[in-house]
């Protein structure tokens, strides 16, 4: 697991947390939310909270750092779940799916 994952901006995998509670969940989710990471991971599952703002985390350059990585090896991002799943399509020469669920 990488380095990122430390206490000041939560757990970046919610399997990481100590306790497995709805308390321990939520209070992870709230420190990611308040410094500004709105992904995290539930295993190879991302979690995304809404900032209801613009940021920066779709830019070009954003792309080009997930491009090629392993999952783990950077930050949470919607790019890193999109890149392991063409990986494996390419690999496995099968399809896959990728589910988006929400709440409006």
């Amino acid at each position: 697991m990488a380095s990122f994952s430390s206490t000041e901006y939560g757990k970046t995998d919610f399997v990481l947390l100590d306790q497995l509670t709805e308390e321990a969940f939520m209070q992870n989710l709230k420190l990611r939310f308040k410094m500004g990471k709105i992904y995290s991971y539930i295993g190879e599952v991302v979690v995304s909270v809404n900032p209801y703002k613009q940021m920066a985390v779709y830019e070009t350059q954003y792309v080009d750092d997930y491009r090629g990585r392993e999952m783990y090896e950077r930050e949470p991002h919607i790019f890193a779940l999109a890149d392991a799943a063409y990986r494996s399509m390419k690999r496995t020469g099968r399809d896959c799916c990728i589910v988006i669920s929400g709440i409006p």
